[in-house]
C-alpha cells in the first residue's frame, strides 16, 4: 500500500511543474533578431535549423511512409518557409543566400521521379493536382520572391508552362476541381494550384484572370450547405462527397486569399463561425463544424474534444492573415503548450522532434510573424479559465500531499 502511494506522489508531483510550465507557455512571445535592417523571428530560424538538418536525411522519405502526400507536402512547407524568411532579409545576407539555396534545392527533389510517384494515372492532368498545385505554388513564390533580382530563366519557363497546363485542364473539366489522385478530388488541393495560378498570372500581367473569375463562380455553385468549399468532391462534377471540415478549410483560405481576398474574406467569416471553439477558455479549430462530431483521420490528425490539430496548426496562420490577433495569439500559444516546443542548440522542434511533419506545419505557421511587424499582439483575456483550472488542480495536488503527510 505505501508502495503504492509513493507512485502515486510522484506521479503528481511531476505534474505540478508540468501545470506550471504549461501556464507559463500559454504567454509566450516569439524572439527577433537583428539581422542587417531586418528584425526576423528567431525561433523561425531555429525551426528551420532544426528541419534543415532532418531534410537532409532523408525526412521527407520517412514521412512518405506516414501519410500518402508526405514527401511533396514536408517539402514544399519547408521551402514555403523559406521563402516567407528570404522576403524580409536583404538579399546581401547570408540568411537570404542560405534561403534560395534550401528552397532550389527542394525545386530539384519535387521535379525527382520519387516526388511524382504516387500520383500516376490521374485523368486531366499528368500527376494529378495536389502534385501540380504544390509544386507550382513553390515555383511560383520563388519567382515572386526573386522579381526585384534575377529570376532563373528555367524556373520562369516552368512556372509559365505550369500555369498554362493547369488552366488548359481546368477548361476541359466539368467541375472545377481537378483530381488528386485516380478517381479522387480533394478542393484544398485546386485551391493551391490556382493560387499558384494567380501569382503567375500577376507576374505575366494577367493572361488568365478571366479563368480565375470563371473558376470562382464555378467553385460557388459547388459549396457545401453552410456555404464553404467541400472536404472532398466527386471528380466528374465537382459535386460536394464530404463537406467542409477544418484541416482543409484551414489550408484553403491560407491560398484562397491569393486569389480572390474578398471571395476569401466571404468563406473566412463562415469559417470563423462555424469552426472556431473554445475550450476552457482557449481557442482552437473544430474539425467539424458546430453541431456535427467525427473522428480524427490522416487528414485532419488528432481530434480531441472536437478540436482538429491540423486545423488549428494552420488555424493560426489565417487567423494571421485575416487580421484576427487574439485568436492567433491564442491558437499561437496554446501549440507552443501543447506541443512542447523546445530549442537546444539553436534547434527549435515541437513534440520532441519525433514528426517533421508537425514541425514543418507549425514553421509555416509561425512564418507568419517571420518580421516584427508582423508580431501578433492580441490581449491575453482567453487564458484566465485555463489558468482557474489549473489552480484548480494545483490546490487538489496540494490537498493531497498533506493528507498523504498525515498517513
Amino acid at each position: 500500500m505505501r508502495t503504492l502511494k509513493r507512485i502515486l506522489s510522484l506521479i503528481i508531483g511531476l505534474w505540478v511543474p508540468i501545470i506550471i510550465l504549461f501556464n507559463l507557455r500559454l504567454y509566450y512571445q516569439p524572439s527577433y533578431i537583428e539581422i542587417g535592417s531586418s528584425s526576423i523571428n528567431s525561433d523561425v530560424v531555429h525551426q528551420l535549423n532544426f528541419l534543415k538538418e532532418k531534410m537532409h536525411i532523408g525526412a521527407a522519405d520517412d514521412m512518405q511512409k506516414l501519410f500518402p502526400e508526405g514527401f511533396v507536402f514536408l517539402n514544399s512547407l519547408y521551402a514555403l518557409s523559406w521563402i516567407e524568411l528570404a522576403q524580409h532579409t536583404n538579399e546581401n545576407q547570408d540568411l537570404f543566400k542560405e534561403a534560395i539555396d534550401e528552397i532550389n534545392w527542394v525545386l530539384m527533389e519535387l521535379e525527382s521521379p520519387k516526388a511524382k510517384r504516387p500520383f500516376y494515372g490521374s485523368k486531366g492532368l499528368p500527376y494529378g493536382i495536389f502534385y501540380n498545385g504544390w509544386y507550382n505554388y513553390v515555383l511560383a513564390r520563388k519567382c515572386q520572391l526573386m522579381s526585384h533580382l534575377h529570376i532563373d530563366s528555367t524556373h520562369w519557363i516552368k512556372l509559365q508552362e505550369n500555369c498554362k497546363n493547369i488552366i488548359e485542364a481546368l477548361n476541359k473539366s466539368e467541375s472545377p476541381f481537378l483530381e488528386s489522385y485516380p478517381e479522387k478530388c480533394w478542393p484544398a488541393d485546386m485551391t493551391v494550384a490556382m493560387a499558384s495560378v494567380a501569382i503567375g498570372n500577376r507576374l505575366l500581367n494577367g493572361p488568365y484572370q478571366k479563368n480565375i473569375d470563371q473558376w470562382i463562380i464555378k467553385v460557388e455553385s459547388k459549396t457545401d450547405s453552410i456555404g464553404l468549399i467541400p472536404h472532398s468532391s466527386y471528380p466528374v462534377n465537382g459535386n460536394v462527397k464530404d463537406p467542409s471540415r477544418g484541416s482543409s478549410q484551414s489550408l484553403i483560405l491560407n491560398f484562397l486569399q491569393e486569389i480572390d481576398s474578398s471571395y476569401a474574406r466571404n468563406k473566412f467569416n463562415i469559417y470563423k463561425k462555424n469552426f472556431v471553439d473554445y475550450r476552457l477558455g482557449m481557442p482552437g479549430i473544430r474539425e467539424y463544424p458546430k453541431g456535427k462530431n467525427g473522428n480524427g483521420d490522416i487528414d485532419s490528425g488528432p481530434v480531441l474534444f472536437g478540436i482538429g490539430g491540423a486545423a488549428s496548426i494552420v488555424g493560426q496562420r489565417v487567423m494571421t492573415l485575416y487580421a484576427e490577433d487574439d485568436i492567433a495569439l491564442g491558437l499561437r500559444n496554446c501549440i507552443e503548450s501543447f506541443a512542447i516546443g523546445i530549442t537546444i542548440d539553436e534547434k527549435k522542434r515541437y513534440l520532441f522532434g519525433l514528426l517533421p511533419m508537425a514541425d514543418a506545419f507549425i514553421a509555416w505557421s509561425n512564418s507568419s510573424e517571420i518580421s516584427e511587424r508582423n508580431l501578433t499582439t492580441g490581449n491575453w483575456k482567453w487564458n484566465y479559465k485555463a489558468h482557474l483550472v489549473s489552480i484548480a488542480l494545483l490546490l487538489l495536488c496540494g490537498i493531497y500531499f498533506y493528507r498523504f503527510r498525515k498517513l
